[in-house]
């Protein structure tokens, strides 16, 4: 997610009706200009090359983890229906098809490889769902990052992440409980889970961590 503050403008985004690489794009009623979801700057407009901050990740998470959490949570509903039984997405995450059979040039992953994509320092890095499931730890540079993936879980389901601090001990078994993490000064790494193809399409100088 990103933040709505440019300069000392308030932006207000909505769905521009348009894809880049297979990807949504965002335009904002302000300065018309165009966002991709799969990176920080504007593609196009008054803003063009423009960075937006990064915030803190949203999760998502079944409707029965949520609700354990937080029982009291409300549920939006349009014209009574709060769910529907079919996605119109199901044919597309059942095969190994590209959106209108978008190729890319790196092929080092398959191209619905899901990973967690994310930037570090400017750069941007993307790890596969298999490798982090459980939790992992990997080391970038002098970086340390923990994520951490529920076995099985959903698709889109949120990869958590965390950079650690450099005290933080040296094997996963030594760190806090994952609700203790940010007392211990484990600062939240937003990212984006997705398909390889549509993160690569965009982000063509993109590192694996395997």
């Amino acid at each position: 997610m990103y933040g709505r503050e440019y300069g000392d403008r308030e932006l207000n985004f909505e769905a521009s009706g348009a894809l880049w690489q297979a990807s949504l794009v965002m335009r904002d009623r302000e300065t018309d200009s165009w966002w991709s979801i799969m990176t920080s700057k504007a593609i196009g407009g008054e803003l063009h090359g423009a960075d937006l901050v990064e915030m803190p990740y949203g999760e998502k998470r079944t409707w029965g983890d949520w609700r354990a959490r937080y029982p009291d949570s409300m549920v939006l509903s349009v014209e009574g229906s709060q769910h529907e039984a079919h996605s119109p997405y199901d044919e597309y995450f059942a095969n190994d098809n590209t959106f209108r059979d978008l190729e890319i040039a790196d092929r080092r992953l398959g191209p619905k490889t899901p990973v967690f994509s994310f930037f570090l320092d400017g750069k941007p890095y993307a790890v596969p769902h298999a490798a982090v499931e459980g939790r992992r730890l990997f080391e970038v540079g002098d970086v340390r990052l923990l994520f951490f993936r529920q076995p099985g879980a959903e698709l889109f389901a949120s990869t958590r992440a965390w950079i650690a601090p450099p005290e933080a001990g040296g094997t996963v078994e030594a760190l806090p409980a994952d609700d203790e993490l940010e007392a211990a000064g484990f600062e939240v790494l937003g990212g984006i889970d997705t398909f390889w193809y549509t993160w690569a399409a965009v982000n063509e100088r993109s590192e694996i961590l395997r």
